[in-house]
């Protein structure tokens, strides 16, 4: 036991509480205890727990920093160069690389053994009563639980250790092979199910943001949906994925009860009956998505969150905010084009259904959909109010999360509801490229999802200020996502289910867009059909909340959909109409100066590799095509 606790640390926090503060549930170092000391006081015992929440990554940065999810999925860009996710993008990493090993396996398997050191310990402590140890131990019962499901959406199967709190790289571990997916599947399920037994409903707002009944069960939800789909569920390329003692790792025949199986599991969310939509009758799609992400809680009583985590806003603040807008400000990540192309229009149809030869130059328009890329007009903006000029008639008359999500070259910068101008996104505008400048959006668009407009950026201080970057509530799972996993389900394999339209609908009656049946009839009961509408919602609902990068993987549509980045033409000096700043091209700094937008993917991407370092220590079998 020494060793494990010279191995990983104890870093304990000074203090007790959950509160919503910058560095909510972080690790800070205080100071050295034997095992002994820690579980005799109910503040050290409860600091260690906070401890165990403190392994989550951060999820709130898109700038790839720790977690290359958000620029590697094709809905987001981003200009940095010299950050090591370009190497997913452009299929030039290998097992010898350490791609955000830290943040991806090696502090998940520290979390798992923390989590499982203290569900051992923490009935040892005198000063907590019965009924709160067990909730603390259901907690990290959750957590563990919740650790070992990121590693198998990145890695697939994995070495489940069990509850001992094993150090996983000690020598004893050296023959360990993975343990295939379904035993991962199967432990993972079982273990969020059981926690959930021992779980509060919900907590006191000091502990908001801890593991409840409902996360435990959602988290179990998307376990199951993600086993369904077609990269877990018997696909012909890792059918020979055998590992060394001969055992296929991965599913070889396709299960369709996998999906009821996932339906189930997320209608058990549903069930609970103490989650909803905040503003759910739609009168206000704008107010509702701004305040779901910038108050801490429940919003008008409504919960959404499920199981959310409570981060300082200046990580996403100078990422996606321009930099004419303050003096600390990136403005660097924003959709793709293809994103761009993905909201409906306000009569709840999708403009473009596809592009021809797959170049996202020639969009195949949908006629119906009244949408146009011909010609400029003063609009409205209907968030803001602003009269635009010279508007392009692609960003008209769209659904209101379009406007949430999307800021594009033209746009006036609202910054605590003070007009600060209007941003230029073309090369030597005020938030465009420059020679000397390397912070500007390769696509021509910023992300406005997250963004609290009510804030004066123009005041901020550096990283540490919080009188303008405050807080957001950053969504590991929401109500809308079980909703979204339940209709999913049970298309694959109850087409005809009433459920489909009532739940898809929910979420966009609440986004401001007519119910799926008034707008494609035909779609009703077709399989086909609404498996493409239903991914299209996933795309616009849940976008840059890390969604998009596991669903192109796990849906086996990678090959086509992880593909070149276009935008608007960022190289033209001008966003004058008809500028040739408004024209559909190949970005030419898509994840740095020299990638010219071509990304590139092959099948072995669709999972990481298991790193040389852990093949050369284990001579575990490796993922397919590494």
């Amino acid at each position: 036991m020494k060793n494990i606790l010279k191995t990983f640390g104890l870093l304990l926090l000074s203090g007790t509480a959950f509160v919503a503060c910058d560095d909510y549930l972080d690790r800070q170092p205080d100071e050295q205890l034997t095992p002994d000391q820690i579980f005799l006081k109910a503040s050290t015992t409860e600091q260690y727990l906070t401890n165990v929440y403190a392994y989550q990554p951060n999820y709130s940065d898109p700038s790839g920093q720790t977690l290359p999810w958000a620029p590697c999925a094709d809905e987001s860009s981003i200009a940095y160069t010299g950050r090591s996710y370009t190497q997913i993008n452009y299929d030039t990493w290998d097992p010898s690389i350490n791609l955000q090993r830290s943040y991806t396996y090696n502090n998940i398997y520290k979390g798992i053994r923390e989590a499982s050191y203290f569900m051992q310990h923490v009935y040892e402590c005198p000063e907590i009563g019965d009924p709160d140890k067990g909730y603390m131990y259901n907690e990290a019962r959750f957590l563990r639980a919740y650790y070992y499901s990121l590693l198998m959406s990145t890695f697939g199967p994995v070495f489940i250790l069990g509850d001992e709190p094993t150090d996983y790289e000690q020598e004893d571990l050296n023959e360990r092979e993975r343990d295939s997916w379904e035993k991962c599947v199967d432990y993972v399920t079982t273990e969020l199910y059981e926690a959930s037994k021992g779980l509060p409903q919900e907590w006191a707002s000091a502990k908001y943001g801890r593991a409840t009944k409902g996360a435990a069960l959602a988290i179990r939800s998307r376990v199951y949906l993600y086993s369904a789909r077609k990269l877990f569920n018997g696909n012909d390329l890792y059918k020979g994925v055998i590992d060394k003692y001969g055992n296929p790792l991965f599913p070889t025949v396709y299960d369709e009860k996998k999906w009821e199986t996932a339906a189930k599991a997320a209608k058990d969310v549903i069930d609970m009956n103490i989650y909803g939509l905040v503003g759910a009758d739609g009168t206000d799609p704008y107010g509702s998505l701004h305040d779901l992400y910038t108050t801490v809680g429940p919003v008008n009583t409504v919960t959404e969150m499920i199981f959310s985590r409570i981060v300082s806003a200046y990580n996403w603040g100078v990422a996606a905010t321009p930099r004419m807008a303050r003096s600390r400000a990136y403005g660097s990540f924003g959709p793709t084009q293809k994103l761009v192309d993905a909201f409906a229009m306000a009569n709840g149809r999708y403009p473009i259904t596809g592009y021809t030869n797959g170049d996202q130059t020639q969009p195949i328009i949908d006629p119906e959909s009244g949408y146009s890329e011909t010609g400029f007009s003063t609009f409205t903006h209907p968030i803001f109010g602003d009269q635009l000029a010279n508007t392009f008639m692609m960003y008209q008359n769209r659904e209101p999360r379009f406007y949430i999500n999307v800021l594009w070259s033209g746009c006036v910068w609202h910054s605590g509801n003070v007009n600060k101008g209007v941003v230029q996104l073309y090369t030597g505008g005020n938030s465009g490229y420059a020679a000397t400048q390397q912070n500007y959006p390769a696509t021509g668009y910023l992300a406005g999802k997250f963004i609290d407009h009510t804030k004066d950026t123009s005041t901020a201080g550096d990283s540490t200020s919080t009188d303008v970057w405050d807080f957001i509530d950053w969504p590991i799972i929401r109500y809308a996502e079980i909703l979204l996993n339940y209709v999913e389900a049970l298309n694959e394999y109850d087409p005809g289910n009433p459920d489909i339209l009532t739940y898809l609908n929910m979420v966009r009656k609440r986004a401001g867009v007519p119910d799926i049946e008034k707008v494609y009839p035909e779609a009703v009961g077709n399989q086909k059909q609404m498996r493409e509408l239903i991914r299209r919602e996933r795309m616009v609902e849940l976008c840059y909340e890390n969604h998009r990068y596991f669903d192109i993987r796990t849906w086996m549509i990678a090959e086509t959909e992880h593909g070149d980045v276009y935008g608007m033409n960022i190289d033209a000096t001008n966003h004058n109409a008809n500028s040739a700043f408004w024209k559909r091209t190949l970005s030419t700094r898509d994840s740095g100066l020299s990638a010219n937008g071509h990304r590139k993917f092959s099948p072995r991407g669709y999972l990481f590799p298991i790193s040389q370092e852990e093949m050369d220590r284990t001579d575990c079998t490796q993922n397919y095509g590494w």
